[in-house]
């Protein structure tokens, strides 16, 4: 029973540190969102926010996995998750990589820090722990398994996914879409994202505008869904993550699908099938209702581009009713799948 009550204290909350990560990485996205909004000003102005973006878009997935490390082992743990969180971004490991990347540092630090603390070696020991064993050795090690281990088969699916869809693209618009719809909404703005998000490209460049259509759908939901969840089903979320609700239904006014990562990071076995069965249905909908568009601009500007008459959606109710049915789908599962938050939380 001791045991078993030790290894609980070690693992803690792990809920709360995945919030602890959301929380702080919050920021980062919506100053992302923003300056990518403004890039399209245009002049010297758009440039500096389109490099704003950038950079704020590399912090996300390092500062995703600081901090749930910081929270699992205290300050320790900061340094060695930002370097190893960036380099998994570089691999293409998405916001998952960061999950990994601070859930494996701030135990590995916590296991040092618990090692160290039975030796007897004073100021000494204290300083080695600090500047050495805490982020050179658990750098390197967290960072040899993720570039030896763990990136490689994330790498080596997201090949023969987009191989798969080069097969695909020749066949049912229904079929591309519900492939694509799915990848588009599991990461977020990850490398199975990115992959369906360049197939898309790909596609408005060769005029295939009926698979940019449920694309674009597919994108706005996830934010879209769990932002109005939060409305609709309070119950279910924390005091925490209810803030990033409002912020998760501004993000889907301009389809930005990170609008949902705060949501799948504390609970992606829940958030994660429920916000691809959304944006499945409004795909499949939008592809049988005939929706295209001749922009990549997604959710409310894709229409207003429509309305213009110059380019953007075309079959504008049925691109909304297709959202509608996206988001339904997906906040029902939501209220259904997932569990009441305790009111003490």
């Amino acid at each position: 029973m001791r045991k078993n009550e030790s290894v609980k204290e070690f693992f803690g909350d792990i809920h709360r540190h995945l919030m602890t990560g959301v929380s702080f990485m919050l920021p980062a996205i919506i100053v992302y969102a923003f300056f990518m909004v403004m890039s399209q000003v245009g002049g010297p102005f758009g440039e500096v926010s389109a490099k704003l973006s950038e950079y704020a878009h590399m912090l996300i997935v390092p500062v995703l996995a600081a901090y749930i490390a910081f929270s699992i082992a205290g300050k320790l743990a900061l340094i060695p998750s930002f370097i190893v969180g960036v380099m998994a971004d570089m691999l293409g490991m998405g916001f998952l990589g960061g999950l990994i990347v601070g859930i494996l540092m701030g135990y590995l630090i916590k296991l040092i820090i618990l090692g160290t603390s039975k030796m007897k070696g004073g100021q000494t020991l204290d300083i080695i722990t600090s500047f050495i064993l805490g982020p050179i050795v658990g750098s390197l090690l967290i960072g040899m398994l993720i570039y030896f281990v763990i990136a490689a088969p994330i790498s080596g699916f997201t090949k023969m996914l987009e191989q798969w869809l080069a097969g695909l693209s020749g066949g049912s618009v229904v079929v591309m879409s519900i492939v694509m719809a799915g990848m588009l909404a599991f990461d977020m703005g990850g490398p199975l994202n990115k992959v369906a998000y360049s197939f898309m490209i790909l596609a408005s460049s060769e005029g295939a505008f009926n698979i940019v259509g449920p694309a674009l759908v597919a994108i706005t939901i996830p934010p879209l869904a769990l932002g109005l969840s939060t409305i609709i089903s309070r119950r279910k979320y924390s005091a925490d993550e209810l803030p990033a609700g409002k912020t998760a239904l501004a993000l889907s006014i301009f389809g930005l699908t990170e609008g949902a990562i705060p949501f799948a990071a504390s609970d992606p076995l829940r958030v994660i099938p429920s916000i691809m069965a959304g944006s499945i249905t409004g795909a499949v909908c939008a592809a049988l209702l005939g929706v295209a568009n001749t922009s990549v601009v997604p959710s409310i500007l894709g229409i207003v581009f429509g309305m213009a008459g110059t380019y953007g959606v075309s079959a504008i109710l049925f691109y909304i009713l297709s959202h509608i049915a996206g988001a339904a789908v997906s906040i029902l599962l939501l209220h259904f799948w997932k569990k009441d938050v305790p009111a003490e939380e």
